[in-house]
């Protein structure tokens, strides 16, 4: 079969006069046009580096502008819904990531409805059963074990490996953290998401220590911000993705790049919550694999992955370090697998080139020129799989 576009993304550039020849799924030759184009355009499916599919629920609910304020609402709106409801929310994200392009995905579960949800889409990807024990610290043995069996019985249905991981520094007690610093297994977890981490480490103080303090537990600052801390907990390792990464400094990215951590970067949601802007330019100066997730949709709405591209070229442009237009595609296609692939071993590279089965999207937008064009007027209207 040929595959005759009139463009195809390749490494993030829009490359005019390609075809592809496939032998089933496998891009078996890359080649100038031998026949007349269709309108449309050949890219790597997406990957969204980091979600949250169960919250689909709540999209447009939360009132909160700032991030803790938002953070305790949707804590206290979650508990209200049905696991049954949750389901169906999972679901219908899992195939609003399918419309918009994504064929993997980095999924960080609390409820048990991650595995059902993306089989129901023909997902791919790697789901990381988030462990809080904030209120469980002095049993918090019995709490880990409710949250293997969850993990355990979606393992069964997607058949696939469930990684416990810590939610964040904040609400995992320090005894469970070091464990996972002393593990080598897999993790993603919620760092530096807004300046209340580091304030919280330093000195105990801020919203995070006030929380801690109103429930009677015992605030132990480090004197350190939240990267370092987490390196004296063993967990700026190999194995360990960073998701958000907004409040980080030149010594955090150089750390974190000798650590070999990846990292998921979603500009909606932090712009949402009022996050500082994650210095994604140092990132990838530094050679940190970098992918784009689309988080949650309560935080970040519609689940639209050129949106989310869109948004981060705005916001590392009103920064003053911009990334560049083949760089964000990267992000949501090469380096999303990349931020994954310590959790996906047999991962092939999620690129085109000859001898590859990388899913391949279709992108109906007949006239656009450059990668920034796709990015300006793309939707998930004009997506079909290849």
């Amino acid at each position: 079969m040929i595959l005759r576009p009139y463009g195809v993304v390749i490494d993030g550039k829009l490359e005019l006069g390609v075809e592809l020849v496939m032998e089933g799924k496998t891009i078996a030759q890359i080649r100038p046009h031998t026949g007349i184009p269709e309108n449309f355009v050949i890219s790597p499916a997406f990957v969204n580096a980091h979600s949250h599919l169960e919250y689909r629920g709540l999209q447009d609910k939360m009132r909160a502008e700032a991030y803790w304020d938002w953070i305790r609402e949707i804590t206290q709106a979650k508990m209200g819904e049905s696991e049954v409801k949750v389901r169906r929310d999972s679901i219908t994200a899992a195939h609003e990531n399918r419309r918009t392009g994504v064929a993997l995905i980095g999924e960080h579960s609390d409820r048990p409805t991650a595995a059902t949800a993306l089989l129901s889409a023909n997902l791919d990807g790697v789901i990381f059963q988030e462990t809080i024990t904030f209120f469980e610290r002095d049993t918090r043995q019995a709490k880990i074990a409710a949250i293997r069996a969850k993990a355990v019985d979606q393992g069964k249905i997607i058949r696939r490996p469930i990684y416990l991981t810590p939610h964040a520094y904040h609400t995992v007690d320090r005894e469970t953290l070091a464990e996972f610093g002393s593990s080598n297994k897999p993790i993603s977890i919620h760092v530096a998401e807004t300046e209340l981490e580091s304030q919280f480490t330093r000195d105990g103080s801020g919203q995070i220590g006030d929380f801690y303090r109103k429930f009677g537990f015992e605030v132990i600052p480090t004197g350190k911000d939240i990267v370092p801390t987490l390196k004296d907990l063993g967990l700026v390792r190999p194995g360990a993705q960073f998701v958000h990464c907004c409040d980080i400094s030149a010594e955090d990215i150089e750390s974190l790049a000798e650590g070999r951590v990846s990292i998921a970067h979603c500009p909606r949601s932090n712009t949402r919550l009022q996050c500082p802007t994650a210095p994604i330019r140092e990132m990838l100066d530094a050679g940190i694999p970098v992918g784009l997730g689309m988080d949650s949709p309560a935080s970040s709405g519609v689940i639209d992955m050129f949106a989310e591209m869109r948004e981060a070229l705005r916001v590392s442009t009103h920064r003053g370090k911009p990334i560049t237009e083949q760089e964000v595609w990267m992000m949501a296609t090469q380096g999303g697998a990349e931020s994954l692939k310590f959790a996906l071993p047999d991962l092939a590279p999620w690129e085109i080139r000859e001898g590859l089965n990388t899913p391949l999207i279709k992108i109906s937008l007949p006239g656009a020129t450059t990668t920034l064009e796709l990015i300006e007027r793309g939707s998930p209207t004009i997506i079909s799989f290849a």
